[in-house]
């Protein structure tokens, strides 16, 4: 990459822009990656060649160091085509920030190479044991998002021999290993999200240099190390589920595009309307599907807007904000979610014939929003909590 490329940053409205441009491929192949449960090779190139697998790169590599609310809005835009693509690019965009939180060698190793890196991996913690020079991991890894393609896989560990490193990290720790050094199971068989091959990553004793460790706390809670902006100062919550919502928020908009377009068309069925946008019944499912995702997009940009808020200004979430933020995502899905029943609706049993675009935004928007960082009813106890002014824990983001 030349100087005057690693120099430039898109604009959000660039970014995005790039982002609606990939619709017609992402449409194209979406089909073949949910049969074949893994995005096409195609896909992932077009991904990479419009910089949206370096959203969140340092940009002393490359990257682009984007703030939160235009990586939402990108994912948001991939989303709307297709929801396996979006999920995996933001899983990238979480792992480059991860990977900002490491020593500057694991870095180089990294990124040196290129910015477009591609990454996998779990933060459930599996065993390792300390060893002269770093650590010994085994274990399984599931739900590894983009394990198909990936190139480097960041693991959730825990030391279970008593020992502490050279700094005495304790607690959970996260490491980073190349894609080579562990075996893939094809374990992810869903309804849904089929494209994202969330597999499971198997390591057994495999040696992870020292300086490919960081401490799990760290992420969460303490400040950047090695590196060049604020950008990876930010608390994982409220920016982890932000990653895990965007997608669904594309899914609720790709619903709504089709239902609009096809009610110019079709007609309702067992009435005299000639077309679906005539009845008034029908006018009125539509708008208030637009208006939950609308509910569900500010409540995004309202969290997105915290959090660049914080970096700019050098500040911390407290834990008032990052319960309302665990709260505020969950519900945001599950707002997106009862949009997308709503167009089902309002689109007919022909939603579920296999050639539907719809089906498949339903069943891709249910298995996200079913993940446990979107789990409503726990965003929405830590919120009640925090309101009341109980101090009781039941989360370990928080």
């Amino acid at each position: 990459m030349t100087p005057a490329a690693r120099s430039h940053v898109p604009t959000r409205d660039e970014l995005v822009a790039r982002a609606v441009a990939l619709h017609p491929a992402l449409r194209r192949h979406s089909t073949d990656a949910d049969v074949n449960r893994r995005l096409s090779g195609s896909v992932v190139s077009a991904v990479a060649d419009a910089g949206l697998f370096r959203l969140l790169t340092p940009t002393r590599f490359g990257g682009f160091e984007a703030d939160v609310r235009t990586v939402v809005e990108v994912l948001a835009a991939l989303g709307e085509a297709d929801g396996a693509a979006a999920w995996q690019a933001a899983i990238m965009a979480g792992s480059q920030w991860v990977a900002g939180h490491f020593p500057e060698r694991a870095q180089q190793e990294i990124f040196g190479p290129g910015p477009d890196v591609r990454f996998a991996g779990s933060l459930r913690p599996m065993t390792a044991r300390r060893v002269d020079g770093g650590l010994r991991i085994s274990g399984r890894w599931p739900y590894a998002s983009g394990s198909a393609h990936a190139q480097w896989a960041i693991l959730g560990v825990i030391v279970t021999d008593g020992s502490v490193g050279p700094e005495g990290q304790p607690g959970p720790m996260m490491c980073m290993a190349p894609i080579g050094d562990l075996t893939i199971e094809d374990t992810w068989h869903t309804v849904g999200m089929r494209g994202t091959s969330s597999n499971t990553l198997v390591a057994d004793e495999v040696f992870i240099p020292e300086h490919r460790t960081v401490s799990a706390e760290e992420l969460l809670r303490g400040p950047a190390t090695a590196t060049d902006t604020s950008r990876y100062a930010m608390d994982f919550v409220p920016f982890g589920p932000l990653l895990l919502c965007a997608p669904i928020l594309g899914l609720g908009q790709g619903a709504l595009s089709l239902a609009i377009a096809a009610a110019q068309e079709k007609p309702l069925a067992h009435t005299f309307f000639t077309h679906q946008s005539d009845s008034v019944g029908i006018q009125v499912q539509i708008a208030e599907a637009a208006l939950k995702l609308q509910t569900a997009r500010l409540h995004a940009y309202h969290v997105a807007d915290i959090v660049d808020g914080d970096v700019v200004h050098g500040t911390k979430s407290g834990h008032d904000i990052r319960a309302r933020a665990m709260a505020e995502c969950g519900y945001a899905a599950q707002q997106a979610l009862c949009a997308i029943d709503i167009l089902v609706n309002v689109h007919g049993a022909g939603s579920f014939a296999k050639a539907s675009p719809m089906q498949q935004i339903w069943r891709d928007a249910n298995t996200a929003a079913r993940h446990a960082g979107l789990n409503a009813y726990v965003g929405l106890e830590v919120l009640g909590k925090a309101l009341l002014g109980g101090e009781e824990r039941i989360s370990t983001m928080l």
